[in-house]
This record gives C-alpha cells, sequence and structure tokens, in this order.
C-alpha cells in the first residue's frame, strides 16, 4: 500500500527514509504538541514491525479479556490489570492518565535492539525501533521506551478512550542526545495534549529540550518535522526514476 502525503505517493520503502531525514533535520521552533500540526504520511501499517506488534496486540486481547471476565484466570503478570482499571474507571481523565503512567513506569526496563537506517541526504544513521512490545509482553518480560509508550496506549484504549485521541510520539532528546517515546493524549478540543513521560512526569506543554519527530497510532503515521512544502520537496526526490543508463 503506497504512502499518501499532500497528493503524493510514497512507496512503503521509501517511508523508512523518510523517517530518517525527519530525525535528522534541523531544529524547529518549540511549540507545545497538538495533534492537529505534523503532515500526515500514512496509514500505520506502512510500518512492518508496528503493524506487526498491532496485529500481536489484536490477537492477545482475548487473555485480557479473559483476565478481565474472571481475575482467578490471570497469568501471573496480568493479575493487576483488572484493579488497575477497575480503579481507573472511576476517576477523571487526568487522574487516569497520572494512574496509569505510573502503573507501567514500575516495569523493569530492558532494553533492546535497534534498527540502523541511513539518511538519503547525509552520512548519518538513524536508530529505529527494531521490534515494538505490545501490553502482554511487556508486562511479562520489561521493555525499552517504546514499549512503556505502547503499554499506556493499549491501557487507555482499553478504558474506551478513543485512537485518535492517542498518538505515540517519538522525540529526540538533545540532553542524552538519543531518542526517546512518549505518549500524547488528546487534552481538549484545541488539539492540546498531555505527554505522558517514563519517568512519570506528565507534561502540558513542550518537554525542555525534546525534538518532536514523528508520531503514530494504530492507523496512522505522521511527522512534525517538515512543512508541507519540504514534505512536497522530499517526495519529489524520492520519486525520481532510477537513472538505468
Amino acid at each position: 500500500m503506497p504512502v499518501m502525503g499532500r497528493g503524493n505517493v510514497v512507496g512503503a520503502p521509501a517511508l523508512m527514509l523518510l523517517l530518517a531525514m525527519l530525525v535528522l533535520a534541523p531544529t524547529t521552533s518549540e511549540a507545545d504538541y497538538r495533534f492537529g500540526d505534523g503532515v500526515y504520511l500514512g496509514s500505520a501499517t506502512l510500518l512492518p514491525d508496528w503493524a506487526d506488534t498491532l496485529e500481536r496486540a489484536r490477537s492477545q486481547n482475548r487473555l485480557l479479556e479473559a483476565c478481565l471476565a474472571d481475575a482467578d484466570t490471570c497469568a501471573g503478570y496480568l493479575r493487576g490489570i483488572p484493579t488497575l482499571l477497575e480503579r481507573a474507571r472511576a476517576l477523571s481523565r487526568e487522574r487516569q492518565l497520572q494512574l496509569i503512567n505510573r502503573y507501567v513506569n514500575k516495569r523493569r526496563y530492558r532494553g533492546d535492539r535497534s534498527l540502523k537506517i541511513e539518511s538519503a541526504l547525509s552520512e548519518e544513521t538513524v536508530r529505529l525501533p527494531s521490534r515494538w512490545s505490545t501490553l502482554v509482553e511487556f508486562l511479562r518480560r520489561g521493555g525499552d521506551c517504546e514499549d512503556y509508550a505502547t503499554s499506556k496506549y493499549q491501557l487507555l484504549r482499553t478504558l474506551g478512550i478513543p485512537a485518535d485521541e492517542l498518538r505515540v510520539v517519538v522525540v529526540y532528546d538533545r540532553e542524552s542526545r538519543a531518542h526517546h517515546a512518549l505518549l500524547a493524549v488528546r487534552q481538549a478540543e484545541d488539539g492540546s495534549a498531555w505527554l505522558l513521560d517514563s519517568d512519570d512526569r506528565i507534561y502540558r506543554g513542550h518537554p525542555f529540550g525534546y525534538r518532536f519527530v514523528y508520531a503514530l497510532n494504530e492507523t496512522s503515521i505522521w511527522d512534525h518535522e517538515v512543512d508541507a512544502d519540504t514534505w512536497l520537496q522530499r517526495t519529489r526526490l524520492l520519486e525520481q526514476p532510477e537513472d538505468r543508463s
């Protein structure tokens, strides 16, 4: 399936190059995160590892459903989920986020291999997750920053928050000089957001030192680095036919 963006079509392999260019792009203005910002890159299925994670999550939902229906059937690593969700349903949206954020952040950090991708415009490389974990996988064995974010995403979806109000946001952390993931939750109709971090902080503005790079949920992928004109220039570059002379 092709990537649709501002009237242009970019093949799925080119999406990885585009994300690499986005990560390596120069710093833009430090605006707060808003759901209305960014350029739509295409369907979430265009990132194979992310699409595979979504499929595994759907197949594992039966474990969560059985656990919620009868706590006695829960595997050990899932036994806290029924109580957590029951408690969360009685809270306001903000208190729900605080509870879910703390619960997930208590889990064991476990680093994962990342995928190196070379930028089409420089000799630099960017690291992207080589495997995203589902909630069930994360609770069983731990994970790294993107797994914390995706687990919060799944828990909030289970609470009934719509997919279009949630995004996993990949940022560049200037202090650690590494990429990091947070969960964005739409705060209001104006598109403003809460950002749930892996150190229990919840930001309502722009986190100091973070540069928004790209975002995704179970339906779509967006970039937060380029404006529409730059997007058109880059997609045209990737669309140029190969020189076969």
